[in-house]
């Protein structure tokens, strides 16, 4: 059975009573007369009076000085002049805040210089811009969870692929479909470019080719009327019976092309066998200037 707490000696209830606050030590003494004579005992306040001043002690020496804790290195110890001060600057702070609230402008005025939202102007009584900024900010966010459920119900890729909708390459390479359509529109230009040069080229030997045909056309042309005036010449010179000097001269200018290249070399070779000068005379040469002349002004006219 244990011991009740009045069967403890007066030194041990004293001692214990010593450790409790004023207030639990009030609590105490209303229990029973046992305990209000030891709460009442002067010895307990004298000692709780010496362990209180001890501890004074110790924190005043320990307190900071007068000026660190004054203004304005601090605003922890004010003196009279300090708050009166304090009040005298609330005091002008509240007069200059009335002289801007009554000069202040109006809602639709801050609207105009785009300082306040539209929606202000649209409610018939004040609405503060913070309640605008969360309503608009609850109605992204709703956006948003709506768009997010939209794209979680979104088909996959694949199945889009599968049903033409977007190209193949979307699903082999992870890119965007307009990237797809960027790519191959600047294909489909580059190829048109590479048509177009192809056809301008084909174009360009098409004439080329025409312009020599009839260059040819027409080099056969003289080749044929200086071959037929040549054949004529000459025979016009055999019915004349020319002496033989000057029927020979005439055979050699009425050669053309290849059948001078062959003339000349038999002359040559001919030269060499005899050992004569193949060099031609003044007058050949004359002669054929002005046959080459003549070949010129009739294929001309």
């Amino acid at each position: 059975m244990m011991p009740s707490l009045d069967a403890l000696p007066p030194e041990v209830l004293l001692h214990i009573l010593s450790h409790l606050e004023v207030p639990d030590l009030l609590q105490v003494s209303r229990t029973c007369h046992v305990l209000r004579d030891i709460a009442c005992d002067p010895l307990l306040h004298l000692q709780r009076l010496h362990h209180v001043s001890y501890t004074l002690s110790r924190a005043l020496s320990r307190r900071p000085a007068r000026w660190s804790i004054s203004p304005p290195h601090a605003w922890i110890w004010l003196s009279k002049t300090n708050v009166l001060s304090r009040q005298i600057s609330k005091s002008l702070i509240r007069i200059r805040l009335n002289h801007s609230l009554e000069h202040r402008p109006s809602p639709q005025a801050l609207v105009d210089r785009a300082i306040l939202p539209l929606s202000c102007s649209t409610y018939s009584s004040l609405v503060s811009p913070v309640l605008i900024q969360s309503q608009q900010a609850v109605e992204r966010r709703r956006l948003k969870d709506g768009l997010c459920r939209k794209l979680e119900r979104r088909p996959s890729v694949t199945s889009l692929v599968s049903l033409n909708i977007m190209p193949e390459e979307c699903a082999r390479h992870v890119v965007s479909p307009a990237i797809v359509a960027t790519r191959r529109k600047v294909m489909r230009e580059s190829l048109k470019d590479g048509l177009r040069a192809w056809v301008e080229g084909r174009a360009l030997q098409a004439q080329k080719r025409k312009a020599d045909e009839m260059e040819a056309v027409e080099t056969s042309n003289v080749k044929t009327l200086v071959r037929r005036f040549a054949a004529k010449k000459v025979a016009l010179d055999w019915e004349e019976r020319m002496d033989p000097v000057a029927l020979e001269k005439k055979r050699a200018q009425a050669r053309w092309g290849r059948e001078v290249e062959i003339a000349r070399q038999k002359e040559e070779r001919r030269a060499a066998a005899s050992g004569i000068c193949a060099q031609p005379t003044r007058a050949h040469v004359l002669g054929l200037k002005r046959f080459w002349e003549g070949v010129i002004r009739a294929a001309a006219g």
